[in-house]
């Protein structure tokens, strides 16, 4: 039970003030007129005691049953009102009292000994004892108004208040503070020593913070103002104001929240924010895992695995162009493993056809051992493979062909850069059982965000080989690499921003 006094000029303004602060559901346990006004002592979470012990004693003649009534939570039970006849026949037989002279003034009532005789002896000495530690902190808190505090309105927290600043006292960093109001001539100022500013400050400081989260979270597009801030709501969120304002950027660049929380984890609310986010993207470069060589360069045999539409077949044919160029009279081999779409084939052999290179079908007469095996002259053999559902029954085939072969193939998984993070991390368990020694991200040119992509192949720890970025063969076809990734992140973030938003987020704050 939570019990607070109200004083106010009038009852109205009194009650209106009790329904702001305490809500409908509270009970009135006191009201008193006092110098200047009204003083009403409310009760928050009352539970009366039984309706036996709270209705006054009367007569067996007016003991009836208590009648319904609409009052929410009323503070006591009445007694049955008597009948209208009744009541009017108790007037006729009662004296008019004397009206009262209109220059007196009305006296202020005096509180009575025992203002709530319907509460039991435990609940007013609950009641009392609150209000008594009310009136200490509101004494304190007269002599601190250089720099007020809100008091607390429960019991539990006016205690723990006072223990706390008894607490500081003993230990010397609070002073003399007395809970007594100060002299007249003494200067209020005088009642908050020095060694208590230490304390103003660090409570300024927690203030200053959450404001400023507070304006991280709102300060977004108006497309976006109608979507409440959900941060606290979250398994990791920010501890200040810094690392609330670029939670949001790195959010709105699409990464997960673990990953946005191990990036902020480190900073410090005081750090400066230009200094802050360059050490964010610098520790992202950091854990990416990249292919520490080039694997093309030395040749091999290559396999690509991934959904349909991942970009397989248009990135084989830049591999193979590229290899070409770069090692003149260099033999190149193509299998494809596709039989399961109409003109599947049709590709790599157009393909085959311009670069002058053998193109062979891996299918139930021949395996994909026996066509690498075939082309085993060759400097650089590469595989293209079908973009199958998981339901599909020939796919645990197909990559049990490839893991079959570890070791002597690179596999890599194609990972569209386009697919929310969900999508990713169900196409990486669905092919990591071929043995994946790689990852391709294709479509950087068409994705809307590449923080989903980075989430998933930093929680997958898959080593990143190439990247493409449009249809041009072999131009946009290159190798990863960890500053790169991160710098094309927020040029991806950064036009996105300005697309949809027009100006966007100023240049400088990326």
């Amino acid at each position: 039970m939570k019990v607070k006094r109200f004083t106010a000029t009038s009852m109205q303004k009194a009650l209106k003030t009790v329904r702001d602060e305490m809500g409908p559901d509270a009970v009135i346990l006191s009201n008193h007129r006092v110098s200047g006004g009204v003083e009403i002592i409310v009760a928050q979470n009352y539970e009366p005691v039984s309706a036996k012990q709270m209705v006054p004693p009367h007569d067996a003649e007016a003991e009836q049953p208590v009648a319904p009534t609409a009052v929410v939570k009323p503070s006591y039970v009445m007694p049955a009102p008597k009948s209208f006849l009744a009541d009017e026949l108790d007037k006729l037989k009662r004296p008019a009292a004397p009206a009262a002279p209109a220059h007196v003034a009305r006296p202020i009532s005096k509180k009575p000994e025992n203002p709530w005789p319907f509460l039991s002896q435990e609940d007013r000495q609950d009641v009392e004892e609150q209000l008594r530690l009310q009136d200490q902190l509101e004494s304190l808190k007269k002599q601190s108004q250089k720099s007020p505090i809100d008091l607390p309105k429960d019991k539990a927290g006016l205690q723990q208040a006072l223990q706390h600043i008894k607490q500081q006292r003993q230990d010397g960093l609070v002073g003399q503070v007395d809970i007594t109001p100060p002299k007249v001539n003494e200067p209020l100022v005088a009642a908050v020593p020095e060694a208590n500013q230490q304390l103003i400050d660090e409570v300024r400081t927690e203030l200053h913070d959450l404001t400023e989260m507070l304006k991280a979270s709102s300060n977004k597009p108006p497309a976006q103002v109608t979507q409440p801030s959900s941060f606290v709501w979250k398994k990791y969120s920010p501890s200040n104001a810094l690392q609330a304002k670029l939670w949001g950027r790195l959010e709105a660049m699409g990464f997960e929240e673990w990953l946005i929380y191990q990036l902020l984890g480190k900073l410090q609310s005081q750090q400066d924010e230009k200094l802050a986010w360059q050490s964010c993207l610098q520790e992202l470069s950091v854990h990416l895992n990249m292919s520490p060589s080039d694997p093309l360069k030395r040749g091999g045999i290559f396999a690509l695995v991934g959904p349909t539409g991942a970009g397989k077949t248009t990135t084989i044919a830049k591999m193979a162009v590229r290899f070409t160029l770069e090692h003149e009279g260099a033999k190149v081999g193509l299998i494809t493993m596709d039989n399961y779409r109409l003109a599947a084939h049709d590709q790599l052999r157009t393909l085959g056809q311009i670069l002058g290179v053998q193109v062979l079908v891996a299918d139930q007469d021949h395996s994909v051992l026996s066509c690498i095996e075939t082309l085993q002259e060759c400097d650089l053999v590469l595989i293209d493979t079908a973009g199958l559902s998981p339901e599909h029954p020939m796919l645990n085939y197909q990559l049990q062909q490839l893991a079959q072969l570890k070791g002597r193939i690179n596999t890599l998984l194609t990972l569209p850069s386009t697919s929310n993070s969900r999508v990713l991390r169900k196409v990486y368990h669905n092919y990591k059982a071929a043995q994946l020694t790689g990852c391709v991200l294709s479509k950087l040119d068409e994705a809307s965000s590449l923080g989903d992509a980075i989430s998933v192949l930093l929680e997958s720890g898959l080593p990143l080989s190439y990247i493409t970025d449009g249809q041009r063969i072999p131009d946009d076809f290159h190798r990863a690499t960890a500053k790169g990734l991160v710098k094309r992140v927020v040029q991806v973030a950064k036009q996105e921003q300005q697309m949809d938003y027009g100006s966007g987020l100023a240049a400088g704050a990326w």
